[in-house]
Parts: structure tokens; sequence; C-alpha cells
């Protein structure tokens, strides 16, 4: 094998190690190692160009997998997403028609459809950095997850419009038959499923993606619409969850070269670097209309701030953007280096506002105030509860066992908390008494308006940090209660104990029934 692609691979393993070292996505490695073997005098590396279209193609393919018109389909996710994109787009063409008058060789001469561009490249937030970002603070059901979830998906469907759009090619006549594709999914969704070998999966998987861009290409249309098209056809079949798995590994590998590619382009000068540091401030700017959007569709003041710092950075869809800009000779080739270099600085800074959360929620509340509840919505809304004899924070499997326990065999009337939309439908649906909310929310609390005070609560939540968090909130309320919790680590359970839970059961010593009878035993023996 040519040792151009070993090189290729060496820098490429070490800058995604720097990153995770960092605790920085590794997109920002590999881009680095792009920036370096360019810098060592190597700009070309054969077929990598294919091997990053293919890597487009398979991430357009596995989002449309995952796309479900429901999460998209609400009026508040609708409305955030598409006022966010144009006043985003309007704002950062303004800035940087503003910075033209700067001495710099980069912003001199910009057209209003390079500032467009710029405003459309800026306004993507990225996929696997914010989906990162909610699977480490464990909001993927949240609110705040719910909303930028489905921000992130119009997002990406916008992206592969600007890039149908830019391609600039007049469609074949029998092109107009191409949405009659999605016609086909209700009839996917009853095929056989008989496919479950890995490498079929791949290779299945990859092929019709391919075959969806190559189809479209042959229409005159952008292929990556193909693809998404193509995602969305299968996303209603079983099969499609295996298909998304399976490739995950092979789209990221793939990818990689997507990004080393951008970095072959080589560092900008200190101009560039100027651009790409006011791109990283004006992050302020983009999670300010985040914020101020998201509250204007119906969330609460802590919902639009939290949504808004998480969706506060550049996409990798940005890139895909600026760089069709670039070979459409729309804006200077450095561009693409400067918003490489933005959306690394993107993904630093957004890890650094994920560090001081609180802080920027404390100060963003004094200056975003509340709604009237009956413009909130449904979920964000004052709850009242009646009668609670106890509450069980956190509605899984464990808090689902807990429940029964105390309803059945001490005969108390209990009320679950639980954040996941879903599994709050399911159990709602099973005559559960269900509490939507964020139990790690402050304003949870202001929200909920109980009649009595309950005689238990129960705290089976996967987060040692949010269970001490929360107990110390409870003993400052109320110091009678009598409070059992679970830990995944046995010895997590004295450090409860010390900070005031009467029980604290380490999770596979004992399931939730056990949860529950020993915090009836506390609280009988008191």
């Amino acid at each position: 094998m040519d040792s151009l692609y070993l090189t290729a691979l060496l820098f490429s393993i070490i800058g995604g190690l720097t990153a995770s070292v960092l605790r920085l996505p590794p997109l920002i490695g590999f881009l680095g190692a792009g920036f370096a073997i360019s810098a060592i005098g190597l700009n070309e590396i054969p077929f990598i160009d294919v091997m990053a279209e293919l890597g487009v193609t398979t991430l357009l393919f596995t989002i449309g997998l995952k796309l479900k018109p429901r999460e998209v389909a609400g009026p508040r996710v609708i409305g955030s997403a598409t006022v966010h994109a144009i006043i985003n787009t309007l704002i950062f063409a303004v800035i940087f028609g503003a910075a033209r008058f700067l001495p710099l060789k980069e912003v001199m001469g910009l057209d209003v459809t390079a500032l467009i561009y710029i405003g459309i490249a800026t306004s993507f937030s990225s996929t696997v950095f914010v989906m990162s970002q909610l699977r480490e603070q464990n909001r993927n059901g949240s609110s705040v997850g719910r909303i930028a979830i489905g921000v992130l998906v119009l997002q990406d469907i916008m992206a592969v419009g600007v890039l149908v759009f830019s391609s600039g090619r007049i469609p074949e006549p029998w092109a107009i038959a191409l949405p009659l594709l999605l016609l086909l999914r209700p009839l996917v969704s009853h095929m056989p499923d008989r496919m479950f070998r890995r490498e079929m999966l791949v290779l299945t998987g990859i092929g019709i993606a391919v075959g969806a861009y190559s189809l479209f290409e042959l229409a005159g249309v952008s292929g990556s619409l193909g693809s998404l098209v193509a995602g969305m056809v299968l996303s209603g079949h079983p099969v499609s969850e295996r298909l998304f798995d399976a490739l995950v590994s092979v789209r990221e590998l793939l990818l990689v070269a997507f990004f080393i590619k951008i970095g072959l382009g080589g560092l900008p000068g200190v101009g560039g670097y100027l651009i790409a540091g006011l791109l990283v401030v004006a992050l302020v700017a983009k999670a300010l209309i985040f914020m101020v959007t998201i509250h204007r569709m119906g969330m609460s003041s802590r919902t639009s701030v939290l949504s808004g710092v998480t969706l506060a950075n550049y996409s990798e869809f940005g890139l895909i953007v600026m760089s069709v800009a670039v070979t459409n000779g729309i804006l200077e080739p450095s561009w693409t280096s400067i918003m490489a270099i933005a959306v690394a600085g993107s993904f630093i800074a957004g890890s650094a506002m994920a560090k001081f959360e609180d802080p920027i929620l404390h100060a963003a509340l004094r200056h975003l105030p509340e709604l009237p509840p009956e413009r909130l919505a449904p979920n964000e809304r004052p709850v009242h509860i009646d009668d609670a004899d106890a509450l069980i924070f956190g509605m899984g499997r464990v808090g689902l066992g807990a429940y029964h326990r105390l309803e059945n065999e001490y005969g108390m009337k209990v009320y679950g908390l639980d954040f996941d939309e879903d599994r709050i439908e399911l159990l709602r649906e099973t005559g559960h008494n269900i509490i939507a909310g964020d139990i790690t929310d402050s304003e949870l609390w202001s929200r909920i308006k109980l009649s009595k005070r309950p005689r238990v609560i129960v705290m089976a939540i996967p987060s040692h940090y949010d269970a001490l968090h929360i107990l110390e909130a409870i003993r400052r309320s109320n110091t009678e209660v009598v409070v059992a919790s679970t830990t995944q680590k046995r010895q997590h359970c004295q450090p409860l104990r010390e900070q005031g839970a009467d029980v604290a059961v380490y999770l596979y010593d004992g399931a939730g029934e056990e949860l529950a009878d020993q915090a009836m035993r506390a609280y009988l023996s008191k």
C-alpha cells in the first residue's frame, strides 16, 4: 500500500486521539490531521474525493433512515428551525457585509450571493456534536433534546435543499416523477424482514444510497437528495434500525476522508484566522437567536436557553455548503479552511459552555421573561398534584417496579416523574400517574403544586451527581420525607447516605421492588 495512505491514517489516529483526550469530537482531530498533512507538503491523496463524496452520501442516507415525520412536524420545531435559519442568514450576511470594509482580502469584494452563502452555512448546527452533548447530559428524551433533535433534522433537510439548488443543473423532464418514490414507503414497510448479517447490511445500505444518488444525478437533480429520499423510503421498515447501526461506523470512517480533504486545502492566512475568530464570537448571536425564537414558540425560558446553548455551534453541513460555494466560484478557496477553523472553534466553545451551563442559565433567565401559562407548550405548564403519597423520580424499569410495589402492596397514591415523552405517553395510556418534566430542572419544582407533602420519594435515576443535587434540594425544604435512591456504583451508596438519603441501594443488589420495600421500612421505623 502507498505510504501516502499510511501517513494519512497515522495523522488521523493521532488527531482523533488527541481530540478525545481533550474531550472534543474526534472530527476536530481529523481536520487537524488534514492541516498537518498539508503542512508537510502533501496536498493531494488519490481517491480521497471519492471517499469523501461517499461519506456524505452515506451520512444523508442514514439521516433519512432516522427521519420520522412526527419529530419534525410539530409547529414549534418547524417554526424554531425556519425562523432561526432566516434570521441567522440575514444577521450573518449583514455582519460580513459590514466586514467588507476591513482591510482583509478574504472579505473584500463579497457580493450579495456570497454573503447569503456565508449566512446559510453558519445557520446549521452540528448533528454529531449536539447528539454527543445530549447523550452526555442524558437529555435525549427531554424537552431540550426534542427541540434540538427536531431542529437538527429540519436543518439537514434544508442543507440538502441548498445543495440541490447550488447544483445549478436543469432537471430532466422525467425528474418530476421522483417524488413518487416516497409513495413506496408504505409498501416497503410491509416487505419481508430477513436481513441480519452485518456485512450484508453494510453492502446493501451503501448500494441503495449510491444507487439513489446515481438515479437523481441522471435526472439532473442533486444526488444528495436521492440518498436522503432513499433513507426516508426505508425508514418505516424494521431493517432500517439495523441498517443504521451497521452503517454508523462505515459512515464515520468515510467522513474522515471528507474532513481530511477539507484540511488538505491548507491553513488560512492571518486574515483567515481573524475571520474564523469573528465567526466563533458570533456564536453568541446564533445562541441568542435560537433562545428568543424557541421562547416565542411557547417553550419555557429554561428550555429556550438550554436549547440555544446546545445548538450554538457550526456544522459539518456548513463545511459542505461552503465547499459548494467555493467550487461554484462564489467564494474564494480560503473560505473552506476558514469555515473548518470556525467549526473546530465552535466545538471547543460549545464544550466550554457546557461546563458553565448553570451560570449561563442564571444570567440569561434574568433577561428572558417567562411566558404566561396559557402560551406555554402543554409539557411546560404548571402541574397540580393532589394527595400524592409517594413520588418516583425516573420511570425506567427500576422506577416502574417501585411504582407498582408502593401502589399495589402499600396502597399509596403514587406519581412518577420522567422527561422521556415517548415513555410518558406509553405509561399514561396504561393508567399511570406521570408528570412530564426534567427532575434536574430547578424550575420544575416551581411548576409542581403539591396539595400535601409526600411521605416517600424514590430516586431511580442513573446520574450520581444529579441524585446528590436533587437530594440536597429535597432536604433544604423537607427534612421529614423518606428518600430512597439507587446508584450504579457500590461506592456511591455512602455519599448518598451522608447527603441525607434514608436508603441507598446498589442497582444490581435489588430491583425497584426491593427499593420500595426498604423505603417503607425506613418510613415505618420513624
